[in-house]
């Protein structure tokens, strides 16, 4: 598994090389081997105190240049096998990892301790973000849907596939008395089909399902509008007969 942990750092790595004769000290197959004898050096491979097992690449310090780039292959302090690079910098002293890889299977971008397969501590950005199963969570790491969201959506625009509420206008279509609609409201609290609120807590709402039921309430105002405006004619019409 480290061999192939490590020839996967060279593969995601482009590398220059150039011929070069060292001219510092060579050391190896001590405890601490090491190639690395003051500054300018390129490379540096030694054992880690009890990690020996390590093989760190680096590009150390040169002169007033203390940024340094390292590749750690081997166990971590945990006993994983993994793989790690990092960067050190003069202002913010103490090796950092950057991108950390396991034997598992798990990608961490600045967290040591992945939990998934990509654990990213930042932000990202992306043009298109393709998930073909499972779900999605954003401000929660246990999503129960595609995409579960703690917290606030703004948007421009949301397309909804819904069914629609047309059915209200078919001739079937059982329209309530006024009468029935005010007991039902006087005994539930609610208009004939509408969740209350305390189910509204406990479930949400769906968006394609409650603008729909918001049409069918429109639509059956609506016939109502309608009943009432033909009842106003005909005693508009039996008052003018009743005149002449």
């Amino acid at each position: 598994m480290k061999k192939v942990l490590f020839m996967l750092l060279f593969l995601l790595l482009c590398v220059n090389l150039y011929s070069q004769n060292f001219t510092d000290q060579l050391n190896a197959g001590d405890d601490e081997p090491t190639i690395w004898e003051g500054w300018g050096a390129a490379v540096m491979v030694r054992g880690v105190g009890d990690y020996t097992d390590r093989v760190w690449i680096s590009k150390y310090c040169t002169g007033k240049d203390h940024t340094q780039m390292r590749i750690n292959v081997g166990d971590n302090q945990l006993g994983d096998d993994c793989a790690v690079i990092g960067i050190t910098v003069e202002e913010e002293p103490g090796w950092k990892g950057i991108y950390y890889f396991y034997n598992n299977g798990k990608f961490g971008i600045k967290t040591s301790t992945p939990k998934h397969e990509l654990d990213v501590n930042g932000t990202t950005i992306t043009k298109d973000l393709l998930v073909t199963s499972g779900n999605v969570g954003i401000g929660t790491d246990n999503p129960q849907n595609k995409l579960d969201v703690n917290g606030i959506i703004r948007a421009k625009e949301i397309l909804v596939e819904s069914n629609w509420a047309d059915f209200v206008f078919k001739q079937n279509y059982k329209l309530l008395t006024l009468r029935e609609v005010e007991e039902h409201i006087k005994e539930k609290g609610t208009l004939p089909n509408v969740p209350s609120e305390e189910e509204i807590k406990a479930n949400g709402i769906s968006l394609g399902k409650t603008n729909a039921l918001l049409l069918q309430k429109i639509e059956e105002l609506t016939l109502y509008v309608i009943q009432q405006q033909k009842e106003i004619e005909e005693l508009k019409l039996k008052k003018l007969d009743k005149n002449r």
